[in-house]
């Protein structure tokens, strides 16, 4: 008989492919001032998204953040598991020289975020005889979720913070994105959220507390659009802000997308469209959103 493993081990359905340290990179890229506060401290000031292709290749960094008014560089690396073809402390160490190559005069701040408790030892240095190099490590389940509930662009990784109770953390970050007052970005937050939290529970329990539902159902507006019998008009809203929402996800991933791209996309289903939205963090060029449309723009 096999055992059932339990909400803080199993994951389910497409949440588990989905590369979760990209999504972090996204979060960076669309909130590095709240990022740099909270790894830093509130004294940070005007902050700045730096390209993460460094001198040689193939060496790209997660995320990097120039601090303006300091003119420090924040080097953020994104972890699942510390286990890698090239050790992470000697990844660390190649990517602090590059960043010193290109600016010498700049110090660099190196944290290394790890989201999952696998068991490992995680090394916050690299030593090798006379060579010496230490960064940050955060490991996200020893953080309190406090720190992060400050910040709405950091609310899908409160997911992965400290918690007597996964189901009382997730319904205190569902509560919280209900309270942005724009829709998009609670969509967005949401979705975010969702992969994030897969990483560390239970997809149904991700779905039932983490859902899109709750922002309208408790309204008396959809109640009385339901009873009106504008189901359609509602479906229609739901899938053109799918659209948009997959849409920016894939610009900011991949640059602009071509107008016949486009056009493929604006003419998915709901269906298709929350499953691109789910494999489309898995794309590193252009080629393959071009293969995953020809193998699913057919279906709705």
């Amino acid at each position: 008989m096999k055992r059932k493993r339990s909400n803080a081990t199993r994951q389910g359905g497409s949440i588990q492919r989905i590369t979760s340290d990209n999504f972090c990179k996204l979060l960076v890229e669309q909130y590095p001032d709240q990022f740099a506060r909270w790894l830093l401290g509130a004294q940070v000031g005007r902050v700045k998204v730096l390209k993460t292709e460094l001198s040689r290749e193939p060496i790209r960094a997660d995320s990097a953040i120039l601090l303006a008014e300091s003119d420090d560089i924040l080097h953020i690396e994104f972890q699942t598991t510390i286990r890698s073809k090239v050790p992470v402390p000697l990844r660390m160490l190649d990517y602090y020289v590059a960043f010193k190559r290109q600016s010498p005069g700049r110090r660099v701040i190196q944290v290394l975020i790890v989201l999952k408790d696998t068991g490992e030892e995680i090394p916050d240095r690299y030593v090798d005889e006379q060579t010496y190099h230490v960064y940050l490590v955060i490991k996200m389940w020893e953080v309190d979720a406090d720190e992060l509930l400050k910040h709405d662009g950091l609310l899908p990784l409160v997911t992965l913070c400290r918690a007597d109770s996964g189901e009382e953390l997730l319904e205190t970050v569902a509560a919280r994105i209900r309270r942005i007052e724009s829709r998009e970005r609670r969509r967005e937050m949401i979705s975010l959220s969702r992969v994030l939290a897969g990483l560390r529970y239970d997809k149904e329990m991700i779905y039932r507390i983490l859902k899109e539902g709750d922002m309208l159902e408790e309204s008396v507006v959809y109640q009385d659009i339901l009873q009106k019998g504008l189901q359609q008009g509602l479906q229609q809203g739901r899938e053109q802000g799918e659209k948009n929402l997959v849409l920016r996800q894939l610009e900011r991933l991949l640059g602009k997308l071509p107008a016949k791209t486009r056009k493929q996309i604006e003419g998915l289903g709901l269906e298709r469209l929350e499953a691109l939205g789910e494999a489309l963090i898995e794309f590193k060029s252009e080629r393959d959103l071009a293969n995953w449309l020809k193998q699913n723009a057919s279906r709705r």
